[in-house]
């Protein structure tokens, strides 16, 4: 494991080796907000005395990619966001916002240098109402202190299970985790949104009625260059107060990974709704596993099970009951068991290359777990590590929902494989290219579709593979809202009628 006193070194030489560049227009833009009255605090590229800039590029999350704006701004209202987009858009900066700092890509600081981010850590207020059973939460808020609040109140929400991602990146691309079963994505959640677009108009309810094109658009594209989101209300749930998490184990070879693959191809999709479960591989430590939680108690569980157990034959199984936000947090570092812990995850760095495959009814061929367990094999001889899951949609409610009732299209699907691979923060160009090589092959196994929110620089063909058939009706929209695409990186959604590359 790298220390992280070496990450830091790292990472603090190669800001101090770049960031005495300047970036053409910093002075306007400075300027600009100054004459606007910008309320919040701004941390510019050139202001080598202050290490608040340091800081902020030090809350991306993966330090292979690491890109340096011209400057981070906080705003503290709207009407901080409104002028900040607007100074961005005047002065030719391209403007991102940041929720979290998770991209994978690192788009939450741009695709290059001297962009202008609007960073939302400030939009973190969290207010449940159990009567209507909805939470405003800020677009800046982290998903672990929103659990926490949730949990407490009795309710909870479906989406991920990293602590110090930013709620607004990831409910507004889609969010899956271990609720989505019972409850659908975290966008099928999503019933009203705060928004500033591109020349600086506040809208305080893009939802349903008032706005249906754009909200249409948030819930599964809203991260993907619409304007920035502030506020989002979200439908929640309430969940019994004993949950269940379960971690069974199996042997690391083939004939044990085939066998648990079949098992779940033939009997996941009858699974209880009230049952999430992920599956996969890490290394180091070579594991493999299925893991999840029930919305019940254990007894319960153990019933449902049985067939499951009998047929797949781990080597351990083991349960524990508690409630819903220790079973979400059951296996994690984070000192999650306090409000203090909720609020501030402590945010390891990693450098890290994700990709995903979405897996077709009736799930991976014994071929394809080959494909896949030759990959692990040859990335582990390279030095490499990989923690490599699929997530089980079938059988679940995210496929009840019609593709084309939200942005978020990939329904109907058995699960979607992910593939994070960590590498050293020098070299690691051998496991880049060995991934590479591995997801032209195992995209015979495969659908065509991937998950925008596990963003892929390098991929083919991404419009279509985000979209699919949303993709025309996503541009249209991006027309209509941001012409000029103030909001423009790589991979958002262009605002001309082409979809190639």
């Amino acid at each position: 494991m790298i220390s992280y006193i070496y990450i830091a070194f790292f990472f603090i030489a190669t800001i101090y080796a770049l960031q005495d560049e300047v970036c053409p227009g910093e002075e306007s833009l400075r300027d600009c907000l100054k004459k606007c009255k910008f309320e919040g605090t701004t941390h510019f590229r050139s202001d080598l005395e202050d290490t608040a800039y340091d800081n902020d590029l030090g809350r991306e999350y993966n330090l292979r990619v690491i890109r340096y704006p011209v400057a981070f701004v906080h705003p503290i209202n709207n009407n901080d966001v409104s002028k900040a987009i607007i100074c961005g858009a005047n002065h030719n900066f391209p403007v991102i916002a940041r929720s979290g700092g998770h991209s994978f890509e690192s788009y939450s600081i741009g695709d290059k240098n001297c962009t202008l981010v609007v960073d939302l850590i400030n939009f973190n207020k969290i207010s449940i109402n159990k009567a209507d059973k909805t939470a405003v939460v800020g677009s800046g808020s982290r998903l672990g202190i929103l659990y926490y609040e949730l949990n407490k109140a009795g309710f909870a929400f479906p989406s991920g299970n990293c602590p110090s991602v930013g709620v607004g990146g990831i409910i507004l691309g889609g969010g899956e985790g271990l609720l989505m079963r019972k409850f659908g994505m975290s966008s099928d959640n999503l019933v009203d949104a705060e928004i500033v677009l591109a020349d600086g108009t506040i809208v305080e309810n893009a939802n349903a009625t008032r706005y249906e094109d754009l909200f249409w658009a948030l819930r599964g594209a809203g991260n993907a260059g619409y304007g920035i989101v502030t506020s989002l209300t979200l439908q929640i749930h309430e969940i019994p107060k004993t949950v269940t998490f379960m971690d069974f184990t199996y042997n690391f070879n083939l004939d044990s990974i085939k066998l648990m693959y079949q098992t779940i191809n033939k009997i996941g999709r009858r699974f209880d709704k009230d049952l999430s479960i992920i599956f996969g591989f890490s290394h180091p430590g070579n594991v493999a596993f299925v893991r999840g939680t029930y919305l019940g108690p254990q007894n319960e569980l153990e019933k449902i099970l049985k067939n499951f157990i009998e047929k797949s034959k781990p080597k351990e199984v083991k349960y524990s009951e508690g409630d819903w936000f220790s079973a979400i947090y059951k296996n994690t570092p984070y000192p999650m068991n306090t409000e203090e812990g909720a609020k501030h995850p402590r945010i390891v760095p990693i450098s890290v290359k994700m990709k995903s495959f979405y897996v077709d009814n009736p799930g991976l061929s014994d071929k394809g777990v080959e494909t896949l367990f030759d990959f692990m094999e040859a990335i582990k001889k390279e030095g490499c590590g990989f923690y490599i899951v699929a997530i089980l949609y079938a059988g679940g409610e995210v496929n009840e929902i019609p593709r084309s009732k939200t942005a978020f299209v990939h329904r109907g699907l058995m699960y979607n494989i992910l593939t994070p691979v960590s590498l050293p923060l020098t070299g690691g160009e051998k496991c880049l290219n060995r991934l590479e090589n591995f997801a032209k092959e195992f995209r015979k196994y495969t659908s065509s579709e991937s998950y925008q929110n596990l963003i892929d620089k390098e991929l083919d063909n991404w419009q279509e593979r985000y979209y699919v058939e949303n993709i025309d009706e996503l541009v249209k929209i991006k027309l209509k809202y941001d012409p000029h695409e103030v909001f423009r990186w790589n991979q958002s959604i262009p605002s001309s009628s082409s979809t190639e590359g």
